[in-house]
């Protein structure tokens, strides 16, 4: 008695949705690369109850609550410098939306250290948008 043998079929990989796969994980990277740079600085916002919602912006820049200065989420040491890494981000910006910097600072940060970084961003020709948190507000 004689087998017969069956013959394989080849395997077909659908090698067309790989190419979307791919390319729907570059959007999320992307999408997910501003959270991602705010992500390690520690940050609590002043309160208000004077808050509005804001577009996101793509230049960040970040004081945690000793002081420490960052721009696009790496130490930076004095606001000169953020000046001139500001001013380079902002040569090529032409309308009011893409020269947005958004501003956080921990509340416990003396004012002393806060301004010059703000007056930074507004020589480098960047429009400044302060993160806060939304507070209730107290009646008298």
């Amino acid at each position: 008695m004689t087998r017969r043998r069956r013959r394989r079929r080849a395997i077909i990989v659908p090698v067309v949705s790989m190419g979307d796969i791919a390319f729907l994980l570059i959007i999320f990277f992307i999408l997910c690369s501003n959270i991602a740079r705010e992500a390690g600085i520690p940050v609590t916002p002043p309160l208000s109850a004077d808050l509005e919602q804001v577009d996101e912006s793509t230049l960040v820049v970040a004081i945690d609550g000793g002081g420490q200065l960052y721009f696009q989420g790496r130490k930076v040491h004095t606001a000169e410098s953020l000046e001139a890494e500001l001013t380079t981000h902002l040569r090529d910006a032409t309308s009011d939306k893409r020269r947005r910097v958004l501003f956080r600072c921990d509340q416990a940060v003396d004012r002393s250290v806060f301004e010059p970084a703000m007056d930074a961003i507004t020589r480098a020709g960047g429009i400044v948008v302060a993160v806060g948190a939304k507070s209730t507000p107290t009646r008298k």
